[in-house]
């Protein structure tokens, strides 16, 4: 029973791997320094003449648990095991938990009179999950009282290849840039909006009443034995940005990033459960052949039993905002006030940040501390670009302290590094 239950929690919910994911912002105030901020601001006014980008990562994860605390050596076997119920202790009533990955395949960046052109290619990865202690109980203790209604589930696999050009205006006070986007869509998993799903045990006549209501779940390319580097599920997105000169000491800036639709109509399977209200179990009946953990197992996969079609579907990407607002003490020192957006299931996720960078001719360095409204905790960040001939390799990182550790004592980690050829 605890086995069948545990499988049930891993396909519809897929907590036990969920992270909770923060916004890039020491990356984000490396700006025209390097090619691949275009990433999170579209406005580009590129120092180099020429910039070819190499393979670059960048990644971000916020996790509630360590996985050390989830994985447990057991002495006597020598072997790892999982704790659930060491899980629990860290797990909150409601859980929202993200991962971001952006693998930079490709750039070309092309500066020009009164601005600049790129060309790139990027695989992203949105992992987007909301899950409650409930979940983990069901998995830690079998079957009980459970009520997964505020369970979530959005994670989409997908490469970008596009076009981007960044404008001056009004003698140079004003630089708009714009990137569009044709999007081909790798694997995605997604529960339906309002999904529910509880079961409540009556101890004294033994009936189990169970709820389900939009208990769907979409999913492509997961099922596929066949993977293919590109899909027949297309899609199209814009980012945009804007900055404006207010001064000879200021500007501010805005992006609107990843403005898009992915339609799925290759290699999809879509699972539902009826809903239902009612009793699918009253007890024993000694009458009846077979045992009670029978009777049981058939009564659950009875209403668990999904069916499966095969429809296409359409998702939005994941929008995230920045603003900022810079501040040049001079011609080298920079400082900067960032804010960061990103809805999650009709949430927002909102980061702050004051940033300082110091300029170099051959390079720039800076740090950062930011706080976000889920843990609320400050964190302590920094970036680097340095030009070493024409090779320009650039790193940066919102949290110093647990970005550097090993990784099984990792909970909260973001970076982003790569190499460049300039010119």
């Amino acid at each position: 029973m605890k086995r069948y239950t545990i499988t049930l929690i891993t396909l519809l919910f897929s907590v036990i791997n969920s992270t909770k994911a923060q916004n890039t912002m020491s990356f984000y105030n490396l700006g025209d320094n390097v090619a691949q901020t275009q990433n999170v601001s579209a406005v580009y006014l590129p120092k180099n003449n020429f910039t070819l980008g190499l393979p670059g990562i960048g990644f971000s994860i916020n996790n509630p648990f360590k996985l050390n605390e989830f994985l447990v050596k057991n002495n006597a076997t020598n072997k790892l095991e999982t704790n659930f119920d060491n899980l629990l202790l860290n797990t909150k009533a409601l859980n929202q938990s993200i991962m971001h990955i952006n693998a930079s395949i490709f750039m070309l960046a092309f500066k020009t009179k009164k601005g600049s052109i790129s060309l790139f290619a990027n695989s992203k990865l949105a992992n987007n999950v909301q899950y409650t202690d409930q979940s983990v109980k069901v998995a830690a203790n079998g079957i009980n009282d459970f009520d997964l209604k505020n369970n979530q589930l959005n994670t989409t696999g997908y490469h970008e290849i596009g076009l981007g050009i960044t404008q001056q205006f009004l003698k140079d006070k004003l630089a708009i840039g714009l990137r569009l986007k044709y999007l081909n869509g790798i694997a995605h998993a997604s529960l339906k909006n309002n999904a529910s799903l509880s079961l409540v045990i009556d101890d004294t006549n033994q009936n189990w009443n169970i709820t389900a209501e939009n208990a769907s779940l979409r999913t492509s390319g997961i099922s596929n034995e066949e993977k293919s580097f590109f899909t027949g599920n297309s899609g199209f997105g814009i980012d945009i940005g804007a900055t404006y000169q207010v001064s000879e000491k200021w500007a501010l800036e805005l992006n609107i990033n990843d403005i898009g639709t992915i339609n799925w109509s290759e290699n999809n399977t879509n699972y539902n459960i009826k809903d239902t209200v009612g009793t699918i179990y009253s007890g024993v009946d000694l009458d009846v052949d077979g045992s009670i953990q029978d009777e049981i197992e058939g009564a659950l996969k009875t209403v668990f039993n999904a069916t499966k079609t095969f429809e296409n579907f359409s998702t939005k990407l994941t929008t995230k905002t920045y603003f900022s607002a810079k501040y040049y003490a001079d011609e080298k020192n920079i400082f900067s006030a960032v804010f960061a957006n990103s809805p999650v299931f009709e949430k927002s996720m909102t980061n702050y940040a004051i940033g300082y960078n110091r300029l170099h001719k051959k390079a720039t360095y800076g740090l950062l501390t930011s706080i976000d409204n889920q843990d609320k905790k400050i964190k302590l960040g920094g970036n680097a670009a340095v030009n070493l001939g024409v090779f320009q390799m650039y790193v940066a990182t919102d949290n110093f302290f647990n970005t550097f550790k090993k990784v099984e004592e990792i909970s909260q980690s973001s970076i982003s590094l790569g190499i460049n050829l300039t010119f």
